[in-house]
């Protein structure tokens, strides 16, 4: 009988595997594959495992096909026929892998078996004296018996002090979708996707890329170091409702007197050095105003002034002074002017504006004057709490001590 070869390939090699069975099949081998073989109604997988186990020769195709795909029905023929080899002799000659293109033999994605064999190249599928060769040589009984040549599954490491320059790895063949594979084919194309922008990545000059690794670091470095993203304390839903029930008795905006007792107050329930504090305070919150008679806005100007001052007092422990009263109008010349005169670098401060029924909050910088955040709230829709927090969101942290 003449000798037989199971030819495994990936079904991208359809075409190449054909012509390499042709060659084969006029050559006299007798030739399996599995399009041709397998007839109506028979039990696909254990006619292969069958013809697996039975042939003399097993020849699996590798490609950047092969390269590409993390999976298939190649691979499980693959391993069964390493499987066999674990009871045959070591110079027994029985794998004979065949390369169709480029793809490197000690990079492949292939069982460690194939490594330890020499592999045949056939360009595109076309035959080559080399495979005819080898084909004469079964046929005539007188198959290679000599011990294999064995690839090194990684290349060996160079003890030079400039190691060889490797060029980018080609990029992979697109994926191509098989019937009923929607969902793996679309998983497929976006991992083609990340490696060729990583392959591309790479082919940029190495200094560009040095470029861009070191304005990523200080992209990283600035956003970590920008005002306000030091650690601050969070607000529990406890403290919450303690500075919701302050703010509900506060009434800053017609009793003066209540200011004072608002700052008291804060600091009693936060009596961990949260609030009250003396000394110079980074920022100053200056009660928020409303026109006299506006019990609406009054209500609002309060509420949201003492949830705000509440809630800074936690989160910037240490660092908010409470100013004595409320301004006479938003002018900004005179937060600012409170401000300096107690040495603070921000001011908060806010009014309700009559004619735009209104809430305007705003937070400046009081050594230029710049402002850094402002926002009005409608007098009849707008929540405390909300603009509480939104406040707490956008007030800087302490500036750096100049030494």
């Amino acid at each position: 009988m003449p000798a037989s070869i199971f030819l495994s390939y990936a079904s991208e090699d359809r075409e190449p595997a054909r012509s390499i069975g042709d060659a084969l099949s006029k050559l006299g081998v007798d030739v399996w594959l599995d399009e041709s073989e397998l007839g109506g109604g028979d039990a696909w997988d254990q006619k292969i495992r069958k013809q697996i186990r039975e042939c003399d020769y097993f020849m699996p195709i590798v490609s950047a096909q092969t390269e590409s795909r993390h999976e298939g029905y190649f691979r499980r023929e693959w391993r069964l026929a390493v499987e066999r080899t674990l009871d045959m002799a070591d110079d027994h000659l029985f794998l004979l892998p065949v390369v169709i293109d480029e793809t490197e033999q000690s990079h492949a994605r292939v069982p460690e078996k194939f490594l330890a064999v020499q592999w045949l190249r056939v360009p595109g599928g076309r035959p080559t004296p080399a495979l005819e060769a080898l084909c004469h040589r079964i046929l005539s009984g007188d198959p290679p018996t000599e011990p294999p040549q064995t690839a090194p599954k990684k290349p060996p490491r160079q003890n030079s002090a400039a190691p060889a320059r490797v060029g980018p790895s080609p990029y992979p063949p697109f994926p191509r979708e098989e019937a009923g594979q929607r969902a793996r084919f679309w998983a497929h194309v976006l991992g083609w996707t990340g490696r060729s922008a990583w392959i591309s990545f790479l082919r940029v000059p190495r200094w560009i890329r040095i470029l861009i690794y070191v304005w990523v670091a200080i992209l990283v470095m600035s956003r970590g170091c920008t005002p306000g993203s030091h650690d601050r304390s969070e607000i529990s839903r406890a403290d919450a409702k303690k500075l919701k029930a302050i703010a509900e008795g506060y009434r800053g905006s017609t009793r003066p007197d209540d200011i004072a007792k608002l700052g008291a107050q804060v600091a009693n329930q936060f009596s961990d050095g949260a609030a009250g504090s003396a000394g110079k305070h980074t920022v100053l919150a200056i009660p928020f105003s409303a026109p006299e008679g506006d019990s609406s806005g009054g209500k609002l100007a309060d509420a949201a002034f003492a949830q705000a001052y509440g809630r800074l007092s936690v989160s910037h422990r240490g660092e908010v002074g409470l100013d004595k009263g409320s301004l006479p109008s938003d002018g900004a010349s005179a937060a600012l002017m409170r401000a300096r005169e107690a040495h603070s670098d921000y001011v908060i401060y806010g009014a309700v504006r009559d004619s735009a029924q209104a809430l305007t909050v705003t937070i400046a910088k009081v050594q230029d004057g710049s402002v850094l955040w402002t926002q009005s709230y409608p007098v009849a829709t707008a929540d405390p709490t909300k603009i509480a927090e939104e406040i707490d969101s956008k007030v800087p942290g302490a500036a750096p001590d100049d030494d």
